[in-house]
């Protein structure tokens, strides 16, 4: 049996990071917001069978075999339904890789959800959203069908929002290659981080402004600088996450 779906990626329209918790990780206040300007095209085939195999093509230049969220979401889906079976997942990669628009994770989340229509619904909704979630932080909002969400804690709290439909969003690469979000988060930890993060009233309520009274914020744009020649005359640009893209945004 095999599926064909699409990932799409998200900006974050703000975000505001805080300090590192217990467990590591640090809590964050944003809108996540999906896009469809551009997409990747998944193939999953799934075969139940004696022995379990996982494979993933289309990552060979960006990820290992077995170390990307694909594999990962594949193997905790059979792990946490028993299920033993021939995975083979082929992915057209188009969204950027580490570009801080959620692509590995839209990738995962699309896995996912192939995987439990393929093999006839095996998990409840929590047990397949436990996967997202250990899969990868960002996961979980690219399971739920909402195009915006107010995303908190390490961003597996995520309340959906109303959508606005007039937004229009273009992505730009910044001159500035990263380091990667785990030097990005150390660069902040030393810079001195907020002790208070916006609710999501102060954000839902700037978010369904004009687009040119918005004054988000993304505190990683510290760590870049805005790609050259982008008209700003009618929108905002901003970075998204702690990669290398940056969007503009409008609302005419």
């Amino acid at each position: 049996m095999e599926l064909r779906t699409k990932a799409y990626p998200k900006v974050n329209i703000g975000l505001y990071i805080g300090r590192k918790t217990e467990d590591g990780f640090h809590n964050l206040a944003s809108i996540f917001h999906k896009i469809d300007c551009v997409c990747d095209d998944i193939l999953v085939r799934f075969e139940k069978a004696e022995k379990t195999t996982i494979t993933v093509q289309g990552l060979e230049e960006c990820a290992d075999s077995k170390k990307n969220t694909c594999y990962e979401a594949a193997r905790l889906f059979l792990e946490k339904s028993g299920i033993k079976a021939e995975i083979s997942i082929n992915i057209e990669k188009r969204i950027p890789v580490k570009a801080g628009i959620g692509g590995g994770s839209s990738d995962a989340a699309s896995v996912l959800l192939a995987l439990q229509k393929l093999a006839g619904n095996p998990l409840s909704s929590k047990d397949l959203m436990d996967c997202a979630a250990a899969t990868g932080s960002d996961v979980p909002f690219f399971m739920q069908e909402s195009k915006a969400a107010f995303v908190s804690g390490r961003g597996e709290v995520i309340r959906p929002i109303k959508t606005r439909e007039d937004l229009k969003f273009s992505l730009y690469t910044s001159e500035v290659p990263k380091e990667g979000t785990g030097k990005a988060y150390a660069t902040l930890d030393a810079k001195g981080l907020r002790e208070k993060l916006p609710t999501k009233e102060e954000l839902v309520n700037m978010y369904n402004r004009p687009v040119g009274q918005w004054d988000f914020e993304n505190d990683f744009e510290i760590l870049s600088k805005k790609p050259a020649g982008v008209d700003e005359k009618h929108g905002r640009l901003y970075m998204s996450g702690a990669g290398n893209t940056w969007y503009l945004v409008t609302d005419r």
